[in-house]
């Protein structure tokens, strides 16, 4: 599903004026986030059978203190978590910055991900700036890498899941977002 909604937002970015605008992300950012919490609680569920690891919050330090994720694949993930809770309890109030961007998802902003325009005395509201594929290409990313982390952090287990990891390769997860590889996740969804 993830992989349909990454294929549209590409075409719908490329046809916008700046090449990146896409409401996509909307629904992508949230489907990855739940599609990791899932296949935890799945992962631990086989080894422990009521593991109760069933809070969607606790995500951020179930992947630190179970599966080792750490570093900046962990501030990337905390970041792309943070951004799944402004789409589902998304603010009253405007973040009260003059770019109408949180400070403490500053990071994302200067790694140029948004849809922006640039100018630090305004900018779109805060679900105008989360409206881009680049994003959406970064969360794609970054889930991958935690995926990978998780099958990786027990060796016994690992090639159980090889297949899993093979989904996670073009065509359902496409290297870069050239014509061709687009193209061929379009006719595959």
């Amino acid at each position: 599903m993830v992989s349909k909604l990454y294929a549209l937002s590409w075409r719908e970015a490329k046809r916008s004026a700046n090449g990146n605008c896409s409401g996509y992300p909307y629904a992508g950012i949230p489907l990855l986030i739940s599609s990791i919490h899932a296949f935890i609680v799945e992962y631990e569920n086989m080894i422990r059978p009521k593991s109760e690891l069933h809070d969607v919050a606790a995500l951020p330090t179930v992947l630190e203190q179970r599966y080792g994720v750490t570093g900046s694949l962990l501030e990337d993930f905390k970041d792309l978590y943070e951004i799944r809770n402004e789409l589902m309890h998304p603010a009253h109030l405007p973040p009260g910055t003059p770019d109408n961007w949180p400070e403490y998802l500053r990071r994302i902003k200067d790694f140029g991900l948004l849809n922006t325009t640039g100018r630090p005395d305004g900018d779109h509201h805060l679900l105008g700036q989360i409206a881009s594929h680049r994003l959406f290409r970064w969360a794609m990313g970054v889930a991958k890498q935690v995926f990978q982390t998780i099958v990786q952090s027990d060796p016994e287990r690992a090639p159980l899941y090889q297949d899993l990891l093979s989904n996670l390769e073009a065509p359902w997860f496409p290297a870069s977002d050239s014509e061709e590889e687009m193209s061929v996740l379009l006719s595959l969804v």
